[in-house]
């Protein structure tokens, strides 16, 4: 008897917690504030909700990986930069997101996209002969986003089937989210479940969603909402002086990329230099040719065709006296480049090539992490992307 009362005052405190979290963090979700778009967060990113809620009228998109974690703390980085500009733009992007969760998140809030027009910075990193790392995949996998994925009736057929398949063949090696995965497939899609699946699956979506409340919300309240005064803005429509930053950026760090890869000395002696010996032509056999990420980005775009979303690819370089240290081959380099532009021109969407700055000091601070002068020229570019009618 004492364990079922325990039992049951346990249960009624869950509630009454995850009640007035619910009631804490709602607020938080609504508020339609610019600032929450340039806000970077891996939770954020992961909620449907937080995300859709706070995409305004005037809402662009900015779509990476884990560049968004380097140099946040620069007057140089997107947060920075388009916060100064009164330019709304929502970024999505942690490390280990690459085209293919990008094109589920797209997919899930496109209806809600009125600007249509979004820029996803490529990494070459991501065409790696394996593509996109299945652990990798689970990790930053949103099932609120893929729910609404697949809820969303305007995306064409051949390309849901072909994303399906993708991140089904990605999760298995996840059991857990692959099968709730599965079982939001066949409940949306076609309603073929039994009661108890269904049951279950509107109980883990509930879960699902005060998990994300309760998460983004605190987060903000904690650590995003409280940036918002330190940022002076500029008047609407004032264009920066982007040769003045690029100068500013230099100079900034000027004495602090002393080593023969031009790296940011600080991180060059924590992470690199420990595995300069084991790194010595490590990569003589690596290559950017043959990669599934090309098919991945491939079915983001036609997210974007879907919806006839103006899509900018932003490539971003590597670090060339790094990869000539390490043996990798130029030429196999370079397929990154020509395949990247190769789907450019087939769905005929712009494309920024940064591949030509692999020899820039002071684009990069490491391997492949923009750093100042790196994040001014993505900045402005996305700018006049964004501004262009």
């Amino acid at each position: 008897m004492k364990k079922i009362i325990a039992f049951i005052t346990a249960f009624v405190l869950f509630i009454g917690v995850a009640f007035s979290a619910h009631i804490f963090t709602n607020e938080e979700l609504n508020t339609n504030n610019s600032e929450f778009g340039t806000w970077i967060s891996t939770k954020k990113d992961l909620s449907y909700r937080a995300v859709s809620s706070n995409i305004e009228e005037d809402t662009f998109m900015m779509m990476g990986s884990s560049e968004f974690n380097h140099g946040k703390k620069t007057p140089y980085h997107p947060t920075q930069m388009f916060r100064k500009l009164n330019m709304n733009v929502m970024c999505i992007g942690a490390a280990q997101n690459q085209s293919l969760s990008h094109a589920i998140t797209l997919a899930a809030v496109a209806p809600k996209l009125k600007t249509k027009k979004v820029v996803i910075i490529v990494s070459p990193s991501w065409f790696a002969a394996e593509g996109v790392d299945a652990a990798g995949f689970a990790a930053r996998f949103s099932e609120s986003m893929y729910e609404e994925f697949l809820r969303n009736k305007d995306i064409p057929e051949e390309t849901k089937s072909a994303i399906i398949k993708r991140a089904d063949e990605l999760l298995k090696k996840s059991p857990e989210i692959h099968k709730r995965a599965k079982t939001a497939e066949k409940l949306i899609t076609n309603g073929d479940c039994s009661l108890e699946e269904k049951v279950k699956s509107k109980f883990d979506g509930w879960i699902t969603q005060e998990k994300e409340n309760i998460n983004v919300g605190m987060l903000w309240r904690m650590a995003g909402g409280k940036n918002k005064d330190k940022y002076i803005s500029l008047e609407k429509g004032e264009e920066p002086d982007w040769k003045k930053l690029a100068e500013e950026a230099d100079a900034s760090l000027q004495g602090k990329m002393n080593n023969q890869f031009n790296m940011v000395d600080k991180i060059f002696k924590s992470k690199v230099e420990p595995t300069m010996k084991d790194r010595k032509n490590a990569d003589l056999n690596r290559t950017y040719g043959n990669s599934p990420e090309h098919g991945d980005l491939r079915l983001f775009l036609d997210v974007c065709k879907a919806y006839d979303i103006d899509a900018m690819l932003m490539l971003l370089p590597v670090n060339g006296w790094w990869y000539d240290y390490t043996g990798f081959p130029k030429e196999n380099r370079e397929q990154v480049s020509k395949g990247v532009e190769e789907i450019a021109a087939e769905y005929d969407v712009e494309i920024c090539n940064f591949f030509d700055q692999c020899y820039t000091p002071g684009f990069l601070e490491d391997v492949v992490h923009p750093v100042g002068k790196g994040w001014v020229r993505i900045n402005e570019e996305a700018y006049k992307f964004f501004e262009k009618n």
